[in-house]
């Protein structure tokens, strides 16, 4: 008897997977928007990957699927921001096809493992099978199959994450993600100080220990000069941009520009 992801009818378009350790540099959009519409016009324009931001204004978990399903039509790997550590949220989470979820603020490594041990099936994790999405467009996860397993991306924005960051890459993670501002806040730091420190900086010195560890180092960026700062440091993904920076920076530009040729007739 078949079970699982294995009869003949499982033979929908699988799941964007987003390759974290392969060297190259993975550029991505940030999505705050509820609307599907945002990330089909953001997923056909060619960035590596799409994170939905369920943390932070973003959309609520049941609108997430569609929000997940506009990425993957243009075969772009999706990426949840969680809003926390609750395992109901996270299972719904997964089933809705999401290829990685970001934990914001993991400051221990029990806390790490735990988040790893929820979006892997037994026997590497506790993940339970139930997923929901439309079985005849998708093929369902294979329980026991690495190449199924949704990427696990942890959050250092603490003082106290840093300070057991050594703890929390030994708990194997698929990725660190760094969030500056939070980071910054709880160094009584900067932003400024904080991205501006070079490669004798706490950033560099956490991209190190990432990669010497075998996790993929990511960091949010929001924009192309900080992207390249941080992937000259070793960061290796990061959003270069969001749907609401795109929005005000094509607004800001369309009415200076719009303003010109009134002001060159006034002088």
């Amino acid at each position: 008897m078949k079970i699982y992801g294995e009869s003949e009818r499982n033979t929908g378009l699988p799941t964007p997977r987003l390759t974290l350790d392969d060297g190259r540099t993975h550029p991505g959009a940030w999505v705050s928007f509820r609307d599907p519409a945002v990330v089909d016009t953001l997923a056909a324009e060619g960035f590596d990957w799409i994170c939905i931001d369920g943390q932070h204004r973003g959309p609520e978990t049941h609108e997430m699927q569609p929000l997940i399903e506009a990425a993957h039509l243009f075969s772009v790997p999706s990426i949840v921001r969680a809003p926390g550590h609750d395992m109901g949220i996270i299972g719904r989470i997964l089933d809705s096809g999401a290829g990685g979820i970001i934990f914001p603020t993991v400051e221990t490594a029990v806390s790490a493992a735990s988040l790893i041990a929820a979006c892997r099936f037994p026997s590497r994790g506790n993940r339970s099978y139930g997923p929901t999405r439309r079985s005849p467009r998708y093929p369902k996860p294979v329980p026991g199959n690495p190449q199924d397993d949704t990427l696990c991306i942890l959050m250092i924005e603490t003082a106290g994450g840093l300070a057991n960051l050594d703890e929390i890459l030994a708990t194997g993670p698929d990725g660190i993600f760094v969030g500056p501002y939070d980071l910054s806040l709880s160094l009584g730091i900067t932003l400024e100080e904080l991205t501006g420190e070079g490669q004798d900086g706490i950033l560099a010195d956490i991209a190190r220990r990432c990669t010497a560890a075998g996790v993929t180092p990511g960091i949010y960026t929001g924009e192309p000069e900080l992207s390249e700062r941080m992937a000259a440091l070793g960061f290796r993904f990061m959003p270069t941009a969001s749907d609401t920076g795109l929005l005000a920076v094509a607004a800001r530009n369309a009415v200076s520009a719009s303003r010109r040729p009134a002001a060159s007739v006034m002088n």
